[in-house]
């Protein structure tokens, strides 16, 4: 499917163009990640990403449209000011998330099972790998960052009791 950003459109892929994520970036410290990225991986990044918020977060409001591909544009959300979208708009809080996510995952498939996931021991002779799943925070899909950017305007999907998606070593 090509890289489509229609608002409300039946195939629709990304709440964000590659202006509109190039602008937030332009602005952004740290972004060579980004930047230095050739759009045909900076489009496959937004649809990523846009994928992955569509599916942890339970938006409020409703869709506009039964016919669009994507959750959003919608009906009766309102911003942290008590002001109601427009229908037929795609919110810039919502496409800055979608471009910060995107470029957390250029960096890394935040999506993937980590490497050690079920080992707690693993022994070959007198070699012995413990697996210290203390030694880095777990790996949300979702980014603090971004979750911030979100959160006024749906709930996180729970998995395992968790309030947001963690992939955690065991």
């Amino acid at each position: 499917m090509a890289f489509d950003t229609t608002i409300a459109g039946i195939n629709a892929n990304s709440y964000t163009t590659l202006a509109t994520a190039s602008t937030y970036f332009s602005e952004r410290l740290n972004s060579t990640v980004w930047t230095a990225a050739a759009s045909a991986l900076q489009e496959t990044a937004l649809i990523h990403a846009t994928r992955t918020i569509d599916y942890w977060i339970d938006w409020s409001g409703y869709r506009s449209t039964e016919e669009q591909n994507l959750r959003w544009p919608r009906y009766d959300v309102q911003d942290p000011d008590g002001y109601t979208f427009d229908s037929d708009i795609i919110p810039g809080f919502l496409q800055d998330a979608t471009a910060e996510l995107a470029y957390y995952l250029m960096q890394e498939d935040r999506t993937a099972e980590p490497d050690t996931k079920g080992f707690k021991e693993l022994a070959v002779g007198s070699l012995k790998l413990v697996v210290d799943k203390e030694d880095r925070d777990s790996i949300t899909v979702i980014p603090d960052t971004v979750l911030s950017m979100l959160e006024p305007y749906g709930e996180i999907r729970s998995r395992g009791g968790s309030p947001f998606a963690t992939l955690e070593r065991t």
